[in-house]
């Protein structure tokens, strides 16, 4: 009697499957990025971190009888550098008469000689500027960037949150953090790769995943600027090891066949049941987060998810067409 073949198992169908239906899996994931890069457009932010405090809370509470109650007109700081009392003087009377601005307090006349001493040391004057609305109005930022030509030939520094967005602050700072570490991963797997086609695999994999993520996140409503900022990174850094471990299958399956197709196969087969548990203690991590009274856990809890998610979906689904494609 001959002995029958084993029958293939369900992961082995669904590597097939998937291998086997590369181009069309190519032609959907063209059309979702496409949709994606439109879509980001769509993603509300918000910008004020308070918002996240649960309600129950005393500063919760305080804050909203305080924005009920009472109106918080933005504020300035300048420091001017190298300046005579006169010129100091003749430039706060200047900055008062633009329109949006309330007062510019510095050392005059009617102000009491301690005050003068606070506004004005040896040749270095402050002056506190005060305008007409919240610091978000648009009055005050018109009157904001008024201000910043006033003082372009002066030696002067501003400290104010009129005009400072920390979101857009801290996208920058995210954006030089991705880049140093986009190019610190291209140097580590250039040197550590048997072959640099390995490297575009490994990029377009990631940056698949992370283009879904971001042109999705306006199914969620509203999302805090951290969670917009910082989830690039933070999905890099967490789901990196996903397309490493399926490439190292791959490597090790070829060297047993010369077949491109069949050593995918095998190695995704292997990858799915492997890269899946592993990301399970990640998610369970991700999850707990969502527990915080701080909203913002809920809100990074659950973006984090989905990022991980969708370099799963990369993983098993791009990347095996991309490994073909290279080999």
């Amino acid at each position: 009697m001959h002995k029958q073949p084993d029958k293939p198992s369900f992961f082995e169908k669904l590597a097939t499957a998937i291998v086997d239906r590369r181009n069309l899996i190519f032609f959907l994931y063209l059309c979702a990025l496409i949709f994606s890069l439109f879509s980001q457009g769509w993603v509300k932010v918000c910008n004020d971190l308070t918002q996240y405090l649960p309600e129950n809370t005393e500063t919760r509470q305080g804050l909203t009888i305080m924005e009920d109650e009472f109106i918080t007109y933005g504020t300035a700081r300048i420091m001017l550098s190298n300046v005579t009392y006169d010129m100091a003087a003749n430039l706060a009377a200047e900055l008062a008469s633009i329109d949006g601005v309330t007062s510019v307090g510095n050392g005059t006349e009617q102000d009491t000689p301690e005050e003068i001493a606070e506004y004005f040391k040896g040749s270095d004057a402050l002056l506190s500027v005060t305008f007409d609305g919240e610091e978000t109005d648009p009055i005050s930022l018109s009157a904001m960037e008024e201000i910043k030509q006033r003082l372009a030939p002066y030696d002067a520094s501003i400290d104010s949150t009129v005009g400072d967005s920390q979101a857009e602050t801290l996208d920058q700072e995210m954006q030089v953090i991705f880049a140093v570490s986009v190019v610190i991963i291209v140097l580590v797997l250039g040197l550590t790769s048997h072959s640099f086609a390995e490297v575009p695999v490994l990029l377009l994999t990631f940056g698949a995943a992370a283009l879904l993520n971001m042109g999705t996140n306006f199914l969620l409503g509203e999302i805090s600027f951290v969670s917009d900022s910082v989830t690039v990174v933070l999905q890099l850094a967490l789901a990196i090891d996903y397309a490493i471990i399926l490439l190292h299958r791959f490597l090790e399956a070829r060297q047993h066949t010369l077949d491109d197709r069949s050593a995918c196969i095998t190695a995704l087969s292997a990858a799915i049941p492997a890269i899946f548990s592993s990301s399970l203690t990640t998610i369970s991590g991700l999850a707990a987060m969502m527990f915080m009274q701080f909203r913002i856990g809920f809100d990074m809890g659950l973006i984090l998810i989905k990022a991980i998610c969708f370099s799963l979906l990369s993983v098993f689904t791009l990347m095996p067409g991309l490994l073909i494609l290279f080999s």
